[in-house]
């Protein structure tokens, strides 16, 4: 009996105990259980990064201009377009609940452009100063051009149609220099003298625009225009973030130049797009179609500010040399033409009187 007891022993003792092996892996530690926390997903870091990307893109410029000391090169105009689409998407989540993932990015996105904001004004060129800015044509200057060329021709379907299409044209440029930052706008806004203006607007808009969504929806429980007035923030919040590239456009075309710019703002606005529209695609629920049409709209405008960086960095100087090189040697033929071109009737006119003398 105890011959047995000792040999199921030795057995259960083999069974625990490894087997002796002479490789080099029997040397290396061993790991019977890597722990991995339940938390840790993919989801929880593709949210976390979604939310915090604002904080390294826009960080990156505050570092930058503060090393620089000027913010010229940057428009301020992003700084508005951020903070006002960030607070019109809270308000939109007070009627119409969607991922926390985008209410949290809009929170942190508030938090860092209001540090931006600071520093640009802080470091805010003279190039940028409303009194050094272009007057741009008024709304009634160039309706009445369009009206007056209409009503020199005659009525025809034809010229009806080129006057609508001049109104539109009229519309768009008027729409497309609100967002110019070179040109005067109304009311000067955005452009104040007085950094103490920027501060109270933000603090108006932002109690004015949360407090009707939330007497709305909230307290007296208007469904019907809760929903109107929901749809109505949503796509102009959307709206207001994919023009944001538009006042930089407008200033490398007037520098002509990125020496102001940053390259790691394009860079981060590139994968922000990139992993805002991926996040879209396979990570958020109830969300609407209007968010994927402005995302792709707006990565189509960094793409055409990424087209600007490469013009200007690396091809306009050389073409602007080989313009003025091509002006110069066709100015010097034609001075050499005028210089050595004989004058044949002072020739002529010598030849025939040295012939009567």
């Amino acid at each position: 009996m105890d011959t047995k007891v000792e040999s199921a022993v030795i057995d259960s003792i083999k069974d625990e105990v490894p087997p002796v092996d002479n490789s080099l892996a029997s040397y290396l530690p061993r790991v019977d259980q890597f722990y991995i926390p339940e938390w840790l997903t993919m989801q929880f870091i593709a949210n976390n990064l979604m939310s915090f990307t604002p904080l390294f893109s826009y960080g990156t410029t505050i570092i930058s201009i503060e090393r620089c000391q000027t913010a010229l090169g940057f428009s301020i105009d992003i700084c508005a377009t951020m903070l006002i689409a960030s607070i019109l998407r809270i308000s939109y989540y007070l009627i119409t609940p969607y991922e926390i993932t985008l209410l949290r990015q809009s929170l942190v996105m508030i938090f860092i452009q209001l540090i931006l904001l600071r520093t640009s004004l802080k470091y805010r060129p003279d190039e940028y100063i409303y009194e050094n800015l272009k007057n741009v044509e008024s709304f009634a200057e160039l309706m009445e051009d369009v009206w007056l060329d209409f009503y020199k021709d005659e009525f025809s379907l034809k010229n009806f149609s080129i006057l609508v299409y001049r109104l539109i044209l009229v519309f768009v440029y008027k729409f497309l220099k609100f967002f110019d930052p070179n040109y005067k706008r109304f009311c000067k806004f955005w452009q104040w003298q007085n950094d103490t203006i920027f501060w109270k607007f933000l603090a108006y808009f932002a109690t004015l625009q949360i407090f009707i969504t939330f007497i709305i929806s909230k307290v007296l429980n208007w469904d019907e225009l809760a929903q109107w007035l929901g749809s109505l923030i949503g796509s102009l919040g959307l709206l207001v973030e994919s023009l944001l590239p538009l006042p930089q456009i407008a200033i490398l075309y007037k520098l002509k130049s990125v020496q102001g710019f940053k390259l790691i703002l394009l860079v981060s606005w590139l994968c922000g797009d990139t992993l805002k529209i991926t996040y879209l695609v396979f990570g958020a629920k109830n969300i609407s179609i209007l968010f994927f049409l402005f995302a792709f709209f707006q990565m189509s405008l960094d793409f055409y500010i990424g087209g600007q960086y490469i013009y200007y960095k690396y091809y306009y100087d050389d073409l602007r040399h080989h313009s003025q090189d091509i002006e110069m040697d066709t100015m010097s033929i034609g001075n050499e033409n005028r210089e050595y071109t004989p004058n044949m009737n002072q020739d002529t006119h010598s030849r025939s009187r040295t012939i009567t003398v």
